[in-house]
């Protein structure tokens, strides 16, 4: 069956992704009257692949901002609800900060398609007057 193809398929891709996330959706909570939520962890050092769909900055509403869209693939059998907040560890070792746009798209048997967006300030590092590339 060719499903079953596909599952096996989603045991593989794991292991050649070597971006690695943690995601922090909410959990409603309340203090007597109160109602409130707080961040909660869904998961941490999962693998994953980050995949940029476009950066244009001819398209930006404004300058100083660093502002793109990105598609992550994971694993099937996480429940990431929409407003997540993904931080990403690429294979260099930066850190990125993503907001999830949407709940994840949950049709493939291989894994599961995340559309997020990078919405941060632009920062530029310079050390002693020279960029740092």
């Amino acid at each position: 069956m060719m499903q079953d193809a596909y599952k096996a398929m989603g045991a593989v891709l794991p292991t050649l992704w070597f971006d690695k996330v943690t995601i922090y959706g909410v959990t409603d909570t309340t203090d007597g009257v109160f109602a409130d939520s707080e961040p909660s962890l869904i998961v941490e050092d999962e693998p994953a692949k980050i995949s940029r769909k476009s950066l244009k900055p001819s398209q930006q509403s404004y300058f100083g901002t660093d502002e793109y869209d990105v598609v992550m693939y994971i694993r099937t059998g996480i429940d990431i609800p929409a407003g997540s907040t993904v931080w990403v560890t690429d294979t260099n070792g930066h850190k990125t900060k993503y907001k999830q746009t949407g709940k994840a798209y949950t049709g493939y048997v291989s894994h599961l398609e995340v559309a997020m967006i990078r919405d941060e300030k632009a920062k530029e590092v310079v050390t002693h007057g020279i960029r740092n590339n």
